[in-house]
């Protein structure tokens, strides 16, 4: 574990390369170190950087484990953000909106001509508002994200693509988290500056706060360290993808230290970008999420640290490979940010659960426990139980086939048992190609984090196929060896 100690004033933070100076014992923030880092070590996390941000205090960051070539994690290291991108989208909105370049409570369309839904009457009345509370009834999996190939025009293409979705209720109604309702405000952002999104996000947002190093390109994502996705519980090396348009919703990144920075400028009266008021509204919960969870401006507002006097206004992420997590207390001037090397679409809750336990710590509370998913290894062992079972199935019938099938009786019997079969086994075939894997903004995004279910339900898939055909070319044989006339063997 490394520490360096800052000034809480966000100018004096100066980023450098190499290995972070040990933590002295009697550090009041050394609670928080030991927990996350017990976590990590629990959780198999190859490497990580984070930092405990107090205003009226100081300020630690802190390293752990190894970057995906091998080396130390320091602060120049740079991870993915996820989905932490949306809170910083949202900043880039609220810009525009003090610039009285954008309302917030306009159309999209007013704005990009070409945004339109399979319903366009439904699409026309999608405000800027509805896209960044999650309100806009563009349902998750459009497919339009996660989109690893170049593209010349990747926002406009992906826009364009929305064509034929249908949305899933009317525009302020239910919450629905997608991500590409943050790519639609990546492209109404270009739309109204005339720039890419990646032009004005560099210079309206990343350059007043000090985030230099923020990952924003292509070329930018080639220094990122590989992170690791999960198999069968053990971390798995993986390439580092990146989506162009993925700055907006959920391919930004960067070092520990512009990820603190982005957090200080959340915090106090005001940043370098955003008025208090604009803050205020960004940190204020519109639509219902759960009993204690309200969506903001790009923001999660929890009432669950309330009983210790502050609200708790978060967003955590993952791209393949790497999570991270954004934690603000406003009311007492003091966040968490994490990022982390090490992502498993099953080690989610836990991965949330840790991060909010450490930022109820900075609190002045007991953090709890966190525990993994119980059906996780439960659906593995099920999983695997089903692609042996196929497995023998095909061999025993093929078995069966070569010995020559028993005498028939009964011809109808022979066609209900083949049919049969055939159904159970397309239908588990199914299961493995079609219907799980759709739940999945993609089949390549289940691929990379849920590598072990997805291939087991691939092979499985698979597997059914096969058992269908041979069962179906047993009953066939069987058939076949049936007497002329009444449908009975002798």
């Amino acid at each position: 574990m490394h520490l360096t100690v800052v000034a809480a004033a966000l100018a004096a933070l100066t980023p450098f390369a190499g290995p972070l100076p040990q933590a002295p014992t009697d550090d009041p923030h050394t609670a928080i170190a030991d927990y996350l880092e017990a976590r990590f070590e629990e959780t198999g996390v190859p490497g990580a950087a984070y930092s405990i941000i107090d205003l009226q205090g100081d300020t630690h960051t802190y390293s752990y484990g190894i970057d995906g070539s091998g080396e130390p994690v320091d602060l120049g290291t740079p991870f993915l953000w996820g989905s932490v991108a949306k809170p910083v989208t949202a900043t880039a909105a609220m810009t525009l909106v003090e610039d009285g370049l954008l309302d917030l409570d306009a159309p999209g369309v007013d704005h990009l001509p070409d945004f339109a839904l399979a319903d366009e009457a439904h699409s026309d009345r999608i405000t800027v508002r509805h896209l960044l509370e999650q309100t806009s009834g563009i349902p998750e999996g459009t497919d339009i994200t996660d989109r690893f190939e170049h593209r010349e025009d990747p926002y406009g293409e992906a826009v364009a693509d929305l064509a034929d979705v249908e949305p899933f209720a009317e525009p302020g109604d239910t919450f629905e988290y997608a991500s590409a309702n943050y790519l639609v405000v990546g492209a109404v952002v270009e739309a109204v500056t005339g720039v890419s999104y990646e032009e004005y996000l560099r210079t309206a947002v990343l350059e007043p706060l000090g985030m230099d190093t923020a990952i924003l390109t292509e070329a930018d994502a080639e220094t990122v360290p590989d992170g690791h996705t999960v198999a069968f519980g053990q971390a798995v090396p993986i390439d580092t993808r990146f989506d162009q348009t993925g700055p907006s919703y959920g391919y930004l990144g960067g070092t520990v230290t512009d990820l603190e920075r982005f957090a200080v400028a959340q915090l106090g009266d005001g940043s370098p970008v955003l008025s208090p008021e604009s803050l205020a509204a960004m940190h204020a919960g519109a639509a219902e999420v759960s009993d204690s969870i309200d969506y903001g401006l790009g923001w999660r507002v929890d009432s669950r640290n309330e009983d210790l006097g502050t609200s708790t206004v978060w967003h955590t992420g993952a791209a393949p490979g790497f999570a991270a997590g954004v934690l603000l207390l406003p009311e007492l001037d003091r966040a968490l940010v994490v990022a982390q090397n090490r992502y498993g679409h099953f080690e989610e809750g836990p991965l949330i659960g840790t991060m909010l336990g450490a930022v109820r710590m900075l609190a002045g509370g007991e953090a709890g426990a966190t525990s993994g998913d119980p059906l996780y290894p439960v659906m593995l062992t099920v999983l695997s139980a089903l692609v042996v079972g196929s497995v023998f199935l095909v061999v025993w019938t093929l078995a069966r086939i070569r010995k020559g099938p028993k005498p028939v009786k009964r011809k109808g019997l022979v066609i209900a048992s083949a049919v049969c079969w055939a159904l159970a086994a397309l239908a588990v075939a199914y299961v493995g190609w079609v219907a799980v894997p759709g739940l999945a903004p993609s089949r390549a995004v289940f691929f990379l984090f849920a590598p072990d279910a997805a291939w087991l339900l691939a092979v499985l898939g698979t597997l059914g196929l096969l058992v269908a055909a041979v069962r179906l070319w047993h009953g066939l044989i069987r058939l076949r060896r049936l007497p002329s006339g009444d449908g009975t063997a002798p």
